[in-house]
């Protein structure tokens, strides 16, 4: 399904603030290095709450050569041919969740507040529309305070705070923030 929506779409240049362009285009099976080379130069820190260890070449690899589009839509987002963004949506296969969407967004430190963060999440939430979603789920932990003002200035809202949810790379508790963009453009009815 994904991969009707993405079809012809791709690659597309957008003009950041600071005047450079951002190329936007699907992950491909030839990209693990540059991926590789990017995720090892996210700080440790925001590793720590990423579900994978990206810094392991076998986990890439695996992402890279086991592409369907089908409930994954990975894109990146390059300068100068250097991947600066990685941004997912992901779906469901069936049941009660099938409606609502997932974003994840890793965002190359020295190109974070030009905008590349919130021109993947919009292309997401374009994608998530045209395929019918509902929702799209956005989750962090309460020391992303930056990443959570940026998806709140792009719509998102947060919903809730589970205390102690999730345990990062080391093995420590965290409260986990859900945050929720309404596609439908329906009110939460949250204070």
């Amino acid at each position: 399904m994904f991969r009707d929506v993405i079809e012809g779409r791709y690659p597309k240049k957008i003009a950041l603030k600071d005047g450079s362009e951002l190329i936007v285009r699907p992950l491909a099976s030839g990209d693990r290095d540059a991926l590789l080379h990017f995720f090892r130069q996210v700080p440790e820190e925001d590793r720590l709450y990423l579900a994978d260890d990206v810094t392991d070449p076998n986990v890439v690899a695996r992402w890279c050569a086991e592409l369907d589009f089908v409930y994954v839509v990975p894109l990146l987002g390059l300068v100068g041919g250097d991947v600066v963004v990685d941004a997912t949506l992901h779906r469901e296969k069936g049941g009660w969740k099938s409606h609502i969407g997932r974003v994840r967004l890793v965002v190359h430190p020295k190109y974070r507040g030009r905008g590349v963060g919130a021109a993947l999440v919009k292309e997401l939430i374009d994608i998530a529309i045209e395929i019918g979603l509902d929702k799209l789920d956005a989750e962090f932990v309460v020391a992303q305070e930056h990443a959570m003002h940026a998806f709140e200035r792009i719509g998102f809202v947060k919903v809730a705070q589970l205390p102690q949810h999730v345990l990062d790379r080391h093995g420590a508790a965290h409260d986990l923030i859900l945050m929720v963009y309404d596609l439908k453009g329906e009110a939460f009815g949250i204070d």
